[in-house]
């Protein structure tokens, strides 16, 4: 029936739609039967009807439970590899069913891949289609119809994401990438246009192989496949982006997602790949996306030049990322300098690509373009100079609006911000010595692109647009100027350059040649000058360009104005009106015209011509006047600020303020600011004018009047100065021209009432001004006296009451102001007012104007209210009437408050100050604030804090800050007798002192100090006041406290006349015997000189005892706790005697007591008693004299009855103890008098701890002998005593320790006794107590055979306590790791446990600390020496391979922790390899191992060869799974390989192991990369059974298996020294050579050449087994083979010509040695360093050296880096090659006799050296003392040789650029190793000493000596001999304490050959002596010898002394 017109016509129903009604699939049932149907249409139905069920739509998220999910797996099951599908197809050729096929495999790989248990399912699937065949038949598809081209694309999309990528590495090996219809297929796009959603939901062909290619770069793939598929198929990759510009915008922003996440954003990704991909050809493609500006979608925001801005912002703007590199700023590129981060390509730019872009860039047309060239050339400042002529931007002037885009742009990029950081040396912070070149400073600048002619031509235009654009662009360019010359200025202070400095002269060029490029200074005139009929905006915004560039001009070129002859003066007419008249104009403009004002401003300060005298056009007044008036009426703070700045530099250069720079700003801020309106009266009537202009014309007036006759006025100001006091700062005469004016004006009636009163204001504001400068008031009270008799009523208006009134009111508040506190005042209550009351209600309800002016004069109409109506106000109604004028103008409160008279004190609580608010603070000042205070508001701790609020609410100077102090100081000297208020004002101060000193800078803080100390009268009278009540001396003592630093040598210098004044007082009171000054006597002790106190003890010691008062006693202890501090500097000043005669009369002295102390152990060794000294910091200097000489001891001659005093005292101090312990050690007779003492049992009463130092002095100096002294009860009662307890002090530990084993030790008789006492008391104490002196004593005892089973009771104590604290909870005390730390030692040194002590802690261990270090070492050693059974082995080994954190543990980076843990687990296997070694114990192992040459990975190694020779099996099976990566599986030992890091595979090559042996017996010896090289046994065994198992089957995976390296490594090995390894490894390499000759690879015949001149180099040894091949030849054979599979490595094409221009390779010759070192190619810097590198990577044994001799290479190598000076790169490379050579005993002789070496060495070391640097000449030093032959070397030389090693040891030392612990360390170890060679020279081996020593000296300071009990065991350094890798690497030091104690042992030992003294020797011992009592007499076996030497040296002067 046809269909009407009028219906719509019905789409026709898709096929599918009605098949899906006939075909259910229920289950795989009914798909196969339906496949199983032998009818091709039915079959072709239900094909389409299955993909039509399973099939998923894009972005669709299938859930588990999905029925098509389920289907498909059931399916799968039933027919595993979907074989029934792949049958159909294979026996298909129909489009139409091929096309169902694909795309029906394609909805089955999506469903299986969509949850991973179904993985397993459609990795078959895969694996077939992955298959020759099958990729065949997909690929021929991609040349067929569309339909099967797309849905062949979607299938290996499809592919390629399955299972996250898990298929993409074989998809790519697979895909034949060489098909000529890629092309075609990347342009195939679908017609027409559809939705933009459309495009993801349904790709066209060039979607879906846009996206195919994408996903081989995509985040989830992994580097190496990313890098594969990049190298080898760029232009596939870069095909994508040529038709990007017109695929959608989804697609684009896919594309450029995965290039930034998957490339960009891939740490692993070779930048120098990334940079080639994204050139200027791609970045050309997508700068075509700007063109598509517009939105794409309805909301707006598809817009493609968005995405691709953003993008190309990502790369090309950020320095080290994306194609921008980090360049130098303004420097050009230095092409002899290595950096790392740099193009490959050469030339004069780093960013060569970036410069190609920024040409292309349309930066006046598209905004984004614009922002994407300045963001760049931010980046790249290099750029700007070279963009100039690139773009050729038109400047010439012109009204278009491509012009003005232009110019703007240009000054955009002039306006970039100097590159700064490039004038500092990189990776420093010290500026380059060399400028930057003067052309790139310019072009940045001013560009060479007829500038001057442009800028000239613009402002001289006729289009006023034009003028101000052209205006604007200049002054960025000069602006830019002016940086750039104070970024030179700076450094040119910083590097001190005079005026030939090379920074200078280029300031000097720069400066000369940019006035070549500006117009000329007269047309910048004529523009400021030009008249413009214009409207008033356009009029201003030409005013403020015009007056910015003649500001600007003045900044930067004054010679050029100057020349100019310009009248600067003449910029100021006008600026007065325009800051006043601002009714009429709009805001813009008002803000036009006052940065107007700061542009004239500004320039009249940078101006020399301006002066403040010249007269104004047509007036009488000069400048100054006209500045006045600006500084009043303007309310702008930049303005303000600049203009005060102009005022103070131009007056303080006049005579009038020449003296009195600093008054200026007193002047400026008694300025008035009242402004008032057009007839404006007073009450009286008086007209009422603006008070700035009055007060403005008066100051004129009188300025003038001043500097005309300068003289006189000052004549005038010294005769009013009062001749008796020489305290007054006499101010600027301008004061007295002021005074004579305002009395003449006044009596001549020449002053307006309005005037007068603004004068006298004026007046009173500047003398209260000047208070704060004044010492003393007198003066200021004779001024306030005169302008009192000036302003007499009768010298006033008669006729204006009011005005009289309020002119002497203002006189009389300057009355008050000098007689502040004077007075006893209470705040009066006035009545209250109605007629104030009515006047505040009223003005309350007063609208606010809307006018600005009008507000004003309103809020100084309330403040004239207050001064002439003069009203009766109470603090609330000035509240009301602070709130009215806040509310009108908030600055006029300043005003208001000021007006306030101080005897009303109605501030405080009118303003209610104690809260105001911020705002508030900020218009009012400190000063009135403190006028008007009272006593009770000064007492009030909240009213102080406000004030000093208000004083630091914005940054003080140091000027304000004294003016504050200074009215402070009045106030105190005027009221001295009211002692609380005194206490108050004291309060006050020392708050500001406080807040101050902290705020400013150490040099206004020391002024500041001087001012109020010194300089105030008051200050000082209070410090040499004697009789000052209690809380005043502690509010002066609170005031010294924050003012002054007893420490500080220029605090105490400053009041040291003081200081003195109070000792000489103090000497005087001794002599009569009164004193009556105690209390400030001390007070100012403190800070008196250490010399004067000593003199005050002098003193008082000759004084008779009745001048000894308790007061004077009392200060005199005071004086000894001050001298306390300083001791030990100035002991040698007082005798011990003299001290032991002050101790008669301060028996209980505890300061004197320990000044005693102090001097007895001065005259004994540091450390004599072996107790840690226990201070962050050693003075050294002090224990110089403490060293044993002969004959100038005074312990000798101590008074008898001294130390029976101390005996008879019943509390003992620690000083007590100090003294006696010394005196033991100094005297034998000592000792046995203590014993006496001791056995009378007198002992009892003083307690333990200051006991026991003098028992052990006892023990320690007499030893056995002392013991038999003492008494059995008194000696069973003090070992009772000393017996261990729970947390006892470290220092009594260590006493108690010593003590208990020299007693046990040397009591023969009663050894059995003492141990049971202390058997018993371990007994007693619980398991979780046990003691650190337990295991300590056990640890001293071990070796003394008899205690032996005391030791082990001790120890397996402590084995029972360990098994607790590993039980509980982690962590540990510093007791608890030293317990454990005396336990390993113990188990180390032969201690047998039993086997039920050990099982317990072993399991603890496992359980709870398998990640503590201390745990798994002590485990470690009980192995060792415990009977473990078989059982307990293997549950302990299981529980560590089971244990949830194990491969955490062992995967870490943390190598110590991995290699105990693996120690532990060895140690494990070898106890019973016969039940240890199971496989269940090897599989975990495995995942564990690295494959390296590390210590950790060659136990692993070690297991798993036991397991094989314990099993009798190979390991092949268990190691077929190894992955070089934990997180890679691997499938076999070929993906093994495959997967083996190249990199490091090389480094082994170049690292070789020589010493690797195939047998067990292992050297231990490590390479310098340890962990990143692999073992070369390893590797060999993988390889072998790879090519057993798994031997490459393509041509692609013998080309993956050669870019691994491993046939590399093998060639190498053919120079081990050990021979299985050479036969293994040959035989690896023919089974290969054989395998390369049956492959088809493209690299074969290169692989096979190389091969064969390997086989032509073998040749075997008589037993058979190859020699060993030279390293040399080996390693380029390595190289070459290499090269072959990376072609683009730029050795590659060297070795090939090398190899292929010679038959056969030389073995006895050094390969490529000149061809490399001499180079002329452009790369020759590049060969030169790899050739050096070669030769240090191939001198390993006699062998080579003999090859390098022949060739006589080191000759060559020591003459180039002679001549290299400057190449640091290539002078380390040498000296890597040096360091080999020096490790082999031939080369090392031979080079020493025959090449000089130590003479060359000796040159080249007298260049400063960095620390790396030194570090490698110490090692080579080492090198040649452990090496060489040294008899050899002595006969030859007869001793020569030493004498230069020793010098070229000193000049390394002295020539480092920085010192550090690492560099000693190795000097030291040097130094040692000289000294016990044989006879060195003293003279240059005291050079050493003295140089290393004052290295150490300065090293010092940096050492925490406190942490005594954190020194471990000694520290293992590196054994030598040091090879090349690792050379320059400074080692870490993770204890400078122990590093530093190993370095004065080493130089003391070595100091110890020598056969005199040398001058620090002293210094030395002193330091060794300390560094025992840090570790104790187990940490330093020599130290403890040197103290019982220094001990008994030191006892035996003292001896000389008494004969």
């Amino acid at each position: 029936m046809p269909q009407s017109k009028s219906e719509r016509p019905h789409k026709r129903e898709k096929p599918e739609q009605t098949l899906r009604k006939a075909y259910k699939f229920s289950n795989a049932i009914d798909v196969r039967r339906v496949l199983q149907n032998q009818d091709q249409n039915a079959k072709i139905e239900a094909l389409s009807a299955l993909r039509s069920t399973l099939s998923v739509k894009s972005g669709e998220a299938v859930a588990p439970q999905d029925e098509r999910l389920a289907l498909v797996v059931q399916w799968m099951e039933n027919s595993p590899g979907a074989h029934d599908i792949f049958e159909i197809w294979e026996g298909t050729n129909q489009s139409s069913s091929l096309s169902l096929l694909v795309s029906l495999l394609s909805s089955v790989l999506t469903l299986l891949s969509s949850h991973f248990p179904y993985h397993s399912h459609g990795i078959p699937i895969i694996k077939t289609l992955l298959s020759p065949k099958w990729m065949r038949k997909i690929t021929s598809y991609i040349s067929g119809s569309n339909e099967l081209i797309l849905v062949s694309l979607k299938l290996l999309n499809t592919i390629s994401h399955f299972g996250g990528g898990r298929e993409r590495k074989p998809l790519f090996e697979a895909f034949p990438w060489d098909m000529k219809t890629l092309a075609k297929v990347s342009h195939m796009r679908r017609k027409g246009k559809g939705d933009a959603e459309d495009v993801l939901a349904r790709p066209d062909i060039r979607t879906y192989y846009v996206f195919f290619i994408l996903s081989f770069i995509d985040p989830e793939t992994s580097s190496l496949v990313k890098s594969t598929f990049l190298e080898q198929q760029r232009d596939i990759f870069l095909s994508i982006f040529k038709g990007i510009s017109q695929d959608s915008y989804l697609v684009i922003r896919k594309v450029l997602e995965v290039c930034w996440v998957g490339l960009w954003s891939d740490p692993k990704m070779k930048r120098t790949m990334k940079i080639g991909l994204f050139a200027e050809i791609t970045i050309g493609h997508l700068l075509k996306l700007y063109e598509r500006a517009v939105a794409e979608n309805a909301d707006g925001d598809h817009i493609p030049a968005d995405l691709v801005h953003h993008f190309l912002l990502a790369i090309c703007t950020r320095p080290g990322l994306g194609i921008c590199f980090r360049d130098r700023g303004w420097y050009p590129r230095d092409i002899d300098a290595d950096v790392v981060d740099e193009p490959k390509k050469g030339g004069k730019v780093y960013n060569k690509i970036l410069s190609n872009i920024l040409k292309s860039l349309k930066v006046n047309e598209d905004a984004r373009q614009q922002e994407l060239a300045l963001k760049i050339l931010v980046a790249c400042p290099e750029l700007v100079a070279g963009y100039w002529p690139a773009v050729a931007l038109t400047l010439e002037p012109r009204l278009s609006s491509k012009w003005i885009a232009n110019i703007a742009f240009f000054g955009l990029v002039i306006s970039q911000p100097v590159p700064v950081s490039s004038f500092l040396i990189p990776g420093n912070n010290i500026y380059q010595p060399d400028p930057p070149p003067l052309s790139t400073i310019l072009e940045s600048i001013l560009p060479s692109v007829s500038t001057k002619m442009h800028f000239s031509k613009g402002l001289q235009s006729t289009s006023h647009l034009v003028q101000h654009c052209t205006a604007l662009a200049l002054a960025r360019c000069l602006t830019k100027l002016s940086h750039v010359f104070r970024a030179f200025q700076d450094v040119e202070f910083a590097l001190e350059e005079d005026e030939s400095g090379q920074w200078t002269r280029r300031h000097r060029e720069v400066e000369r040649e940019v006035r070549r490029r500006v117009p000329e200074f007269q047309i910048v005139v004529a523009f400021s000058q030009m008249k413009v009929d214009a409207k008033e905006v356009k009029l201003a915004l030409l005013g403020e360009s015009a007056q910015r560039l003649l500001w600007l001009y003045h900044l930067c070129f004054p010679q050029m104005v100057a020349e100019a002859r310009f009248d600067v003066g003449k910029l100021l007419q006008g600026l007065v009106d325009a800051s006043q008249d601002t009714a009429r104009e709009t805001v813009n403009v008002c803000g036009l015209h006052g940065l107007k004002q700061l542009h004239v401003l500004r320039l009249l300060q940078e101006s020399d011509q301006f002066t403040w005298s010249g007269k104004v056009a047509n007036s009488s007044n000069t400048y100054l006047h006209t500045l006045l008036k600006i500084f009043c009426a303007t309310q702008t703070k930049a303005v303000r600020s600049t203009l005060r700045s102009l005022l103070r530099k131009t007056l303080a250069e006049s005579i009038i303020f020449q003296e009195h720079p600093d008054e200026v700003d007193m002047w400026l801020d008694s300025l008035p600011t009242t402004c008032r309106g057009t007839g404006s009266e007073a009450p009286d009537g008086a007209a009422l004018t603006d008070e700035p202009d009055g007060v403005a014309t008066f100051l004129d007036d009188c300025a003038q009047r001043c500097t005309k006759t300068p003289y006189r006025y000052l004549e005038a100001l010294q005769d009013l100065l009062p001749m008796e006091s020489s305290e007054v700062d006499a101010p600027s005469p301008l004061i007295m021209t002021v005074l004579e004016q305002f009395a003449a004006k006044l009596a001549g009636k020449l002053l307006t009432p309005s005037d007068a009163l603004a004068i006298a204001g004026f007046v009173r504001r500047l003398v209260f001004n000047l208070a704060g400068k004044q010492r003393d008031l007198t003066f200021l009270r004779i001024i306030s006296g005169k302008v009192n008799d000036a302003a007499m009523p009768e010298n006033l208006y008669s006729q204006y009451a009011c005005i009289t009134t309020a002119i002497r009111r203002e006189v009389s508040i300057m009355h008050k102001c000098f007689s502040h506190f004077k007075e006893v005042r209470r705040r009066s209550k006035p009545s209250a007012s109605s007629e104030v009351a009515d006047f505040l209600t009223k003005i309350e309800g007063v609208p606010l104007p809307e006018s600005s002016s009008a507000r004003i004069h309103n809020a100084y109409e309330l403040v004239d209210w207050l001064r002439f109506v003069e009203p009766t106000l109470q603090p609330q109604d000035i509240v009301r009437l602070a709130a009215v004028v806040e509310r009108f103008h908030p600055p006029a409160l300043k005003d208001l408050f000021e007006n306030l008279h101080p005897a009303d004190l109605l501030m405080w609580e009118g303003g209610d100050l104690k809260t105001a608010s911020r705002h508030l603070l900020q218009v009012l000042s400190f000063d009135w604030m403190f006028m008007q205070s009272s006593e009770a508001d000064i007492a009030n701790k909240q009213c102080r804090e406000t004030m000093l609020e208000c004083l630091f609410l914005r940054p003080p100077t140091r000027v304000q800050i004294e003016h504050a102090v200074c009215l402070i100081a009045h106030d105190i000297c005027s009221i001295m007798e009211r002692k609380s208020l005194v206490c108050d004002l004291l309060l006050l101060l020392s708050a500001i002192m406080q807040r101050a000193l902290s705020e400013l800078s150490k040099e206004d803080g020391a002024l500041l100090k001087e001012c109020v100390l010194l300089r105030a009268p008051s200050i000082r009278d209070l410090s040499m006041s004697g009789d000052l009540p209690d809380t005043v001396q502690e509010a002066l003592c609170a005031f010294l406290d924050v003012s002054l630093d007893p420490n500080n040598e220029g605090d105490r210098t400053m009041v040291s006349s003081i200081c003195t004044y109070w000792t000489e007082r103090f000497k005087a009171s001794i002599q009569s015997g009164r004193l009556q000054t105690g209390p400030s006597t001390k007070l100012w002790l403190r800070y008196a000189d250490p010399n004067n106190l000593l003199n005050i003890i002098d003193q008082a010691c000759d004084a008779n005892n009745a001048a000894l008062t308790p007061s004077v006693l009392e200060v005199l202890e005071f004086a000894l706790h001050v001298l306390k501090g300083s001791f030990t500097c100035a002991s040698s000043r007082i005798p011990i005697s003299q001290l032991l005669g002050l101790y008669r009369v301060l028996p209980d002295s505890e300061v004197l007591e320990e000044m005693i102390a102090v001097a007895v152990t001065s005259h004994l060794p540091p450390c004599h008693d072996g107790r840690s000294p226990r201070v962050k910091t050693l003075d050294f200097s002090s224990s110089l004299r403490c060293m044993p000489t002969s004959g100038s001891s005074q312990l000798g001659i101590l008074p008898a009855d001294f130390i029976s005093r101390l005996f008879q005292k019943a509390i003992w101090t620690e000083s007590s103890s100090r003294i006696v312990s010394g005196l033991v050690y100094a005297q034998s007779g000592v000792a046995q008098e203590f014993v006496a003492w001791f056995n009378s049992g007198a002992s009892t009463t003083i307690p333990f701890e200051p006991l026991l130092p003098a028992v052990h002095a006892v023990l320690d100096s007499l030893g056995g002998d002392a013991i038999d002294l003492f008494h059995d009860t008194a000696m069973i009662a003090l070992f009772g005593r000393m017996l261990p307890q729970h947390r006892r002090p470290e220092s009594l530990r260590q006493l108690c320790i010593r003590c208990i084993c020299i007693l046990i030790k040397a009591d023969a008789t009663r050894k059995q006794q003492l141990a049971s006492l202390l058997q018993k008391n371990m007994q007693r104490l619980a398991v979780d107590q046990f003691a650190l002196e337990t295991v300590c004593i056990a640890s001293r005892l071990q070796s003394f055979s008899p205690l032996a089973d005391l030791v082990t009771e001790l120890a397996e104590r402590g084995l029972q306590w360990a098994v607790r604290h590993f039980s509980g909870p982690e962590g540990e005390d510093e007791e608890d790791r030293l317990i454990l730390v005396q336990l390993t030692k113990i188990a180390k040194q032969g201690f047998k446990a039993k086997a039920y002590f050990v099982e317990p802690l072993l399991t603890t261990i496992v359980q709870n600390r398998l990640a503590d270090t201390v745990a798994l070492d002590i485990g470690i050693a009980l192995l060792q020496c415990s009977p473990l059974k078989p059982v307990v082995v293997n549950r302990a080994l299981q529980n560590i391979l089971q244990h949830p954190q194990f491969f955490k543990l062992c995967g870490s980076e943390e190598s110590s922790r991995r290699d105990l843990i693996i120690r532990f687990i060895a140690a494990l296997f070898r106890l019973h390899p016969t039940n240890t070694c199971q496989p269940s114990h090897i599989i975990p192992l495995m995942r564990i191992y690295g494959g390296t040459i590390s210590a950790s990975d060659r136990n692993l190694l070690n297991i798993f060869r036991l397991y094989e020779a314990e099993k009798l099996t190979p390991i092949s099976s268990i190691l077929a799974k190894w992955s070089p990566s934990p997180g890679i599986s691997i499938s076999s030992q070929l993906d093994a390989v495959q997967n083996m890091d190249p990199i490091r595979m090389l480094r082994t090559c170049h690292v070789f192991p020589i010493w690797r042996r195939m047998s067990d017996e292992q050297e231990d010896e490590k390479v310098g990369l340890d962990g990143q090289v692999y073992d070369p046994l390893f590797v060999t065994l993988l390889v072998a059974q790879m090519l057993v198992h798994h031997p490459p089957a393509s041509s692609l995976e013998w080309v993956q298996t050669f870019r691994s390296n491993v046939f590399s490594l093998l060639i190498r090995c053919l120079s081990a020294k050990d021979e299985k390894i050479r036969e293994a490894s040959l035989g690896l390499l023919s089974r290969v050579w054989k395998s390369v000759e049956l492959s088809d690879m493209q690299e074969k015949q290169h692989a096979l050449y190389i091969f064969n001149l390997l086989k032509n180099l073998i040749k075997p040894s008589s037993d058979g087994s190859p020699l060993r091949l030279p390293s040399f030849a080996s390693l380029i054979l390595s190289h070459a083979l290499r090269g072959v599979f990376y072609p683009s490595n730029f050795i590659y094409p060297r070795t090939a010509r090398f190899l292929l221009q010679r038959p056969e390779l030389d073995v006895t010759d050094v390969p490529m040695l000149y061809g490399m070192l001499y180079g002329s190619s452009d790369d020759w810097k590049k060969e030169r360093g790899w050739i050096v590198r070669f030769l240090s990577d191939g001198m390993m044994s006699t062998e080579d050296w003999k090859v390098l001799k022949r060739r006589h290479t080191w000759e060559l190598l020591s003459s180039l880096m002679q001549s290299s000076v400057r190449d640091q790169a290539l002078r380390r490379a040498v000296l890597e090659v040096l360091a080999n050579l020096t490790s082999n005993a031939q080369a090392t002789t031979s080079l020493v006799l025959k090449s000089s070496l130590l003479s060359w060495i000796e040159m080249q070391v007298q260049l400063p050296q960095s620390n790396e640097d030194t570090l490698a000449w110490l090692k080579i030093l080492e090198n040649i003392l452990i090496t060489a032959n040294t008899a050899k070397l002595q006969r030859a030389t007869n001793g020569q040789w030493q004498d230069a090693l020793c010098r070229c040891l000193s000049l390394v030392l002295q020539n480092c650029s920085a010192q550090s612990l690492p560099i000693l360390q190795q000097a030291a170890r040097v130094t040692l190793r000289l000294s016990l060679a044989f006879q060195t020279s003293t003279f240059h081996l005291s050079h050493v000493f003295m140089a290393a020593i004052g290295i150490l000296e300065q090293l010092e300071p940096c050492i925490d000596f406190s942490k005594s009990s954190s020194v471990n065991g000694p520290a293992i350094p590196s054994k030598p001999p040091y090879h090349g890798h690792g050379l320059h690497i400074q080692p870490p030091v993770p204890d400078p304490l122990r590093a530093w104690g190993g370095i004065v042992e080493d130089l003391w030992q070595a100091s110890m050959t020598l056969d005199e003294k040398f001058v620090k020797w002293g210094a030395l011992t002193s330091r060794l002596l300390q560094w025992r009592g840090i570790v104790g007499e187990d940490g330093s076996p020599m130290g403890e010898w040197a103290r019982l030497e220094a001990v008994r040296v030191s006892v035996s002067s003292i001896a000389n002394c008494v004969q």
